[in-house]
């Protein structure tokens, strides 16, 4: 059984540097395989992920710094 965010930590892992070289300090969304954005806060990257795109689990990583720990995430209600 795979851990939620698994798929997309290992794909952040994969482009982070290059998404950093231009947007660093700011946060990735991430669902599956697919960049949902590149966005300048929390707020504004949940609200975007929210109305635009599919509910479900997905990553929010700020890119240019690594981490740790379990990236940070956003679950939305699935209906």
């Amino acid at each position: 059984m795979n851990k939620p965010l698994e798929n997309e930590y290992e794909y952040y892992l994969e482009i982070r540097e290059e998404l950093a070289k231009e947007n660093d300090g700011k946060l990735v969304a991430i669902k599956g395989r697919e960049v949902l954005g590149i966005f300048d806060n929390f707020r504004q990257a949940a609200n975007a992920v929210f109305v635009d795109h599919d509910r479900g689990t997905v990553l929010m990583q700020e890119l240019g710094r690594d981490y740790e720990i379990v990236p940070s995430f956003v679950l939305l209600p699935n209906e």
